[in-house]
């Protein structure tokens, strides 16, 4: 974006940090229909996991020195340290307060009395972290993440999972009211060069960390292609740089985010099932079928037996 296109650090970095991001469910939802299975299928649900992950990280150090660059002060190492230790805290109290929640969450309470309990801690951290302009969607993410490690409390994600269709509808309603398709001309080439420059870095990093780990052939050729969909995680981090960033800076790079995660949504599960595909994780229909039906023939046998 630099070198070709003439923009701005700040608005390059926060890019850059943003096309870390995956969205994993297109491709979590493509592997159970179709039941893969195998090392490549775990491989891509370890990845997938971290990658929101990194990206946060990568965003939160790219923020700090975009709020450095539009400061206007001399280079003092304290300016660029204190956001990455605001963020530091943030993340040790979302251990504090999964921790708090693991002992005061128990089977003795109604699942009303859950549910309160869960939103109001996920509320105070995400009001905490607004107060001191620390982004909430790391903490947030460290807090799930050690909550469930602690307890390994499905039933809890399952009852606020049914809670949050009309927050996520609400979220991705403010977002596309964002899209300004006239200014979507201005930057259109912008954004294709992003779209496709984003596919081959998502390659080129699955392939090479792939190589460093010594993973097998099919995770090193293919795995790239399981990372394309972006979605939920980007468009949120589009927002927050929106508005660390000058009005016009601002408003392409939430146009780039929002048309390329459009495509990237299209193509992301055929692309996901191509890998799979590739990788031999899915069985052929024929074989699924012969699976299928030795299995019918020993459910008959066993109760053939049992009636004897």
């Amino acid at each position: 974006m630099v070198a070709f296109f003439h923009l701005p650090w700040s608005f390059s970095l926060l890019l850059g940090a943003i096309g870390c991001a995956t969205a994993p469910a297109s491709t979590i939802m493509t592997i159970r229909q179709y039941h893969a299975k195998g090392n490549f299928v775990d491989t891509i649900l370890q990845v997938t996991a971290l990658d929101d992950a990194v990206a946060l990280i990568a965003f939160s150090v790219c923020t700090a020195l975009v709020e450095f660059m539009h400061a206007d002060q001399v280079l003092e190492w304290s300016l660029i340290l204190l956001p990455f230790l605001w963020n530091v805290l943030a993340v040790g109290l979302a251990v504090l307060l999964a921790w708090v929640l693991n002992h005061i969450i128990s089977e003795k309470r109604s699942s009303d009395h859950r549910l309160v309990l869960v939103i109001a801690i996920i509320l105070s951290l995400t009001g905490i972290c607004s107060c001191f302009a620390i982004s909430p969607l790391l903490s947030c993410m460290v807090l799930g993440a050690v909550y469930i490690n602690l307890s390994g409390n499905k039933d809890l994600f399952r009852q606020v999972n049914g809670f949050t269709p009309p927050i996520t509808l609400l979220f991705f309603v403010l977002s596309g009211m964002r899209l300004d398709l006239r200014a979507l001309v201005s930057c259109g080439l912008i954004g294709i060069v992003y779209f496709f420059v984003r596919i081959l870095g998502k390659a080129a990093g699955a392939w090479t960390g792939a190589s460093l780990s010594h993973a097998s052939t099919s995770v090193r050729q293919y795995l790239g292609l399981a990372l394309i969909p972006q979605a939920g995680v980007s468009i949120g981090l589009a927002i927050l740089g929106q508005r660390l960033l000058p009005s016009a800076e601002g408003t392409m790079l939430s146009l780039i985010i929002l048309s390329s995660a459009v495509l990237y949504e299209m193509i992301g599960p055929a692309c996901a099932k191509l890998s799979l595909k590739l990788s031999d994780s899915i069985a052929n229909d024929e074989g699924r079928e012969k699976g299928n039906g030795a299995n019918h023939l020993k459910v008959i046998s066993q109760k053939l037996h049992g009636n004897q």
